[in-house]
């Protein structure tokens, strides 16, 4: 009864629909003055119903024509209806059940069921609402949005995106990226705002687009663009953030370690991660739409083409890399033979790629291995499908068949470690930089990178150590490999019914107690390390059997004149005695029988880099050293006489020498000149050294 007599209350009001296309000439273009929220305005003279003597008067009026409710889209909130009553008028949508987006971003726990795949759909959702907006409406229109924000952002019962609230839009006129609104009041929302149209009020459909590459990255970093976290680092936010990883190349540090994604396939523990082919699309188009000036910013047509192919990438890899039998046998030569490992060329759909063929199909598989076929083939598939790194070998294919289970790996040209152990060629600063490369590898197996489950490897030895063609060691043979859900930074620590391992590398404490923890694939690396420094397979038979590494260097050998003992001869002379020691108080610490204290990947990692960077300063100070003791005596050869002491001086001042310099030089310039008195006799010249030649 009220509605009614509101209504009847509101009834002077009623205009006649027909009164107002004649009077627009049905809306023609001629007599369109602008737009705003929801629709365009027109200008044009209707006969008003007035209080006094004259009823109607004909006035020019502005009509404000409502086109929401012809945008219908499956990714836009419907408008299904309004109501006008005593002095209110209400709009009536459809409800959308689960909430705004950024409740779910602004709280920890709701974002775990969001897998990658369903984030790819959701921007997707987004942009094909966008896309109806800006290009599907009627004479060539579009609607500006203005306000793309993950709050706008509503989700359905499938979590399907429809954008909503469209208070603030512009009906926007002419052809994509030429016509533009010239606003006088801005409108929006800090840290979505579109910079160019918050600089000169140039309104454009560019301007939806920025406001959606943040909401891409917020959706893709699992916060919101205004987070604690980000105003520390920036007080303009996300974007800003998003923009400066972007072009550093570092985005996985703000991606959101809870993004994974099920894999139901082959029965694989835990999650898999998103696949990196696919970040890198997402992540350019992301970055695109950030583009400080409008033109620069791609169209919401490209924007669908790219979030799609970053969705492909994902939901495909598996088929991608599934590979017939038949190909693999015409890549590779007597693949029939009874052997484990083949080299191959197969042909892909962007041509051929040299690989290695590793079958796990045959009884003998079982005599090496200890395992069966099919749980060597999926552990192995397992953590190579789901973890990709620099340092881990990379999976190139598989074929899983009845009687025939294959896995092909990248091509690691140079073939395994243990072949270069005693190789002269295998300089010192090689043999560290390959030391570098495994500790990497297993720092990301123990769990380095984001989100990530932890890998223990359970076989680490020189021959699952391969090289490629520039010698970047990359970590293989995982068919004995567990895989177990990260468990936020405790120790974990697993009771182990059937102990797997190589002799001579396994940790005698697993060995002992059936008790597995990531510090067993530590001892087993520094196995690796100290057969990386004493040439490892050129040791005698004796010292490489069974824990002789633990026994021999902790009963005798633990000290770095008795290490120095058994170091490859091949590389001695190469090595700085801080480089030296640095490498071997590590790789002692790896080899402890408490795993507490064992040192983790991460700071294997450091030290290794620090021998590194020592010995790479050795070779330069040596490199002068023999560059000035040439020098001297080249100018001694001329002067067929004894060098004055400022022509020495002259030649040492070329360069700061430091106190290893010093001695070393005074070695080498033995019996040329007496250095030492030299420098003892130089303030009688006039002439100083710096403090540290002085020493």
């Amino acid at each position: 009864m009220g509605c009614a007599v509101g209504v009847q209350k509101l009834e002077h009001l009623k205009i006649p629909l027909e009164d107002i296309k004649a009077a627009t000439e049905s809306f023609d273009i001629k007599y369109r003055i602008g737009s705003g929220g929801y629709g365009e305005v027109y200008k044009a003279k209707l006969k008003i119903k007035c209080k006094d003597e004259h009823p109607y008067m004909p006035s020019n009026v502005a009509i404000k024509r409502i086109t929401m409710s012809k945008c219908k889209h499956p990714n836009i909130v419907s408008l299904l209806g309004f109501c006008v009553e005593d002095s209110e008028m209400l709009l009536v949508y459809e409800l959308v059940s689960k909430g705004s987006l950024d409740e779910y971003l602004a709280s920890v726990d709701r974002m775990i069921d969001f897998t990658w795949k369903k984030r790819l759909r959701l921007c997707i959702d987004i942009a094909q609402g966008l896309k109806h907006m800006h290009t599907t409406m009627e004479c060539q229109n579009g609607i500006i949005h203005r306000d793309i924000k993950s709050a706008n952002i509503l989700l359905g019962e499938n979590l399907e995106a429809k954008i909503a609230d469209f208070g603030l839009s512009r009906v926007h006129h002419g052809n994509e990226g030429v016509s533009t609104i010239n606003t006088q009041t801005l409108a929006g929302t800090d840290f979505y705002l579109d910079p160019e149209y918050a600089r000169t009020g140039r309104l454009k459909k560019a301007s939806d687009i920025y406001s959606f590459g943040v909401v891409l990255f917020e959706i893709f970093s699992g916060k919101l663009a205004y987070d604690s976290s980000y105003i520390k680092t920036n007080e303009k936010g996300l974007a800003a953030i998003a923009r400066r990883h972007f072009k550093k190349g570092t985005l996985k540090e703000i991606l959101d370690p809870k993004m994974m994604d099920d894999a139901h396939e082959f029965g694989f523990i835990g999650k898999v991660k998103p696949d990196n082919d696919s970040l890198n699309v997402f992540s350019r188009i992301a970055y695109e739409c950030l583009a400080k000036t409008q033109l620069d910013r791609p169209t919401i047509e490209v924007i669908i083409k790219e979030l799609e192919k970053s969705l492909n990438f994902q939901e495909n890899r598996i088929k991608t890399l599934n590979i017939s039998l038949g190909r693999i046998k015409l890549g590779v030569e007597y693949f029939g033979c009874n052997r484990m490992l083949y080299k191959g060329k197969v042909k892909y759909n962007n041509g051929h790629q040299r690989v290695i063929v590793k079958r796990f199909s045959r009884i003998w598989y079982l005599v090496d291995s200890g395992l069966s076929s099919d749980r060597g083939f999926l552990e192995e598939f397992e953590v190579l499908f789901k973890y990709k790194h620099e340092n881990i070998i990379g999976l190139a294919g598989y074929c899983n068949k009845m009687d025939e289970k294959v896995i092909l790996n990248e091509n690691a040209s140079k073939g395994s470690l243990d072949r270069y152990l005693d190789d002269i060629s295998f300089s010192w600063t090689k043999r560290l930089k390959i030391c570098i490369d495994i500790a990497n590898g297993l720092k990301f197996l123990h769990g380095g990178d984001l989100g990530q489950d932890v890998v223990i490897h359970r076989d680490i030895k020189s021959s699952n150590i391969l090289l490629d063609k520039d010698c970047k060691a990359k970590i293989c043979g995982f068919e004995r490999a567990l895989v177990y859900p990260s468990n936020q930074g405790k120790e974990i620590v697993y009771a182990i019914d059937n102990i797997k391992g190589s002799s001579g590398y396994m940790d005698p404490l697993y060995e002992e107690t059936r008790i597995l923890t990531k510090e067993s694939d530590i001892y087993s690396f520094g196995v690796v390390l100290i057969e990386i420094l004493c040439g490892g397979l050129g040791l005698p038979e004796e010292l490489r059997s069974s824990h002789y590494v633990s026994y021999a260097l902790f009963k005798g050998r633990s000290t770095e004149e008795a290490l120095m003992k058994i170091v490859f001869k091949g590389i001695k002379e190469q090595i700085g005695r801080k480089s030296f020691t640095i490498f071997h108080r590590i790789a002692l610490q790896c080899l402890l029988h408490e795993r507490k204290g064992r040192p983790t990947s991460s700071d294997v990692v450091v030290h290794l880099q620090k021998a590194l960077e020592f010995q790479e300063a050795y070779e330069l100070r040596r490199a002068k050293m023999h560059r000035i003791h040439k020098e001297i005596i080249s100018m001694s050869r001329e002067n067929h006489s004894s060098m004055a002491k400022r022509d020495i001086y002259n030649i040492l001042s070329k360069g700061i020498l430091l106190e290893d310099d010093k001695r070393e030089i005074i070695q080498v310039l033995k019996g040329t000149l007496d250095l030492e008195q030299f420098i003892q006799d130089e303030e009688d010249y006039g002439m100083s050294l710096s403090h540290n030649q002085r020493q």
